[in-house]
Order: C-alpha cells, then sequence, then structure tokens
C-alpha cells in the first residue's frame, strides 16, 4: 500500500495516489455527529496552518463518511509535509473544524 493513517490520524501517502479513508465527527459527549441534509465536510491541506489559502481541497462523501483522494489533488504539489483538517460547513453559515492540525506527508513517486 502506497499510504497509510496512523492512530494520530497522520496520512504518509505517494503524490499523486487516490486513497480514501474514513472519518468521523464526534460531539463533545462523545456520540456520533449524525449529518443532516445541506452538510458539507471539507478536508483542507495547507503547506502551513497560517497560510490563508488551503494548497487544496476535497469534498468528503459524507453519506460514506469518507475522504477520497482523486490524482489531481496532489500530483503537482511538492513533496513533504502539509498540515490538514476537516470542517463541517453546514447551510446556515455554520462552520466547525472537528479535526485540525493533522500531518500529511507526500513522499516521492517513483515512476
Amino acid at each position: 500500500m502506497s499510504w497509510s493513517v496512523d492512530e494520530n490520524m497522520k496520512i504518509v501517502m505517494t503524490k499523486g495516489d487516490t486513497p480514501t479513508f474514513a472519518f468521523k465527527a464526534l460531539l463533545p459527549d462523545g456520540s456520533e455527529y449524525e449529518f443532516e441534509e445541506g452538510d458539507r465536510v471539507i478536508f483542507a491541506a495547507k503547506q502551513n496552518k497560517y497560510d490563508p489559502v488551503p494548497v487544496f481541497t476535497i469534498e468528503a462523501d459524507i453519506k460514506k463518511k469518507q475522504v477520497c483522494f482523486k490524482e489531481e489533488d496532489t500530483k503537482e504539489l511538492e513533496i513533504g509535509r502539509y498540515i490538514w483538517e476537516l470542517s463541517l460547513n453546514k447551510a446556515d453559515g455554520y462552520r466547525c473544524t472537528f479535526i485540525a492540525g493533522k500531518i500529511l506527508k507526500l513522499t516521492v513517486e517513483v515512476a
């Protein structure tokens, strides 16, 4: 496998690969949030957490609770370390980052 997600949610992958990983959104009481119509979950990756704009974003599949990478998401990025987060964006404008400050490490493609 050319990608992995460890117990700290660090993602290591070959740039240009197309992994899929599952996620959960937990409420403060530890129960799982049930997504509602109009909800969107966005995966965003930045080179630095202070960058104003992500280098790429992916809209997650909230029915399957998965983030699915496409080749074009990372193919042209430099190898190295990025910071990623997942946020819940509701139709009424409410936004909540429920996973933040995690590492994405892109490795070299050998082809």
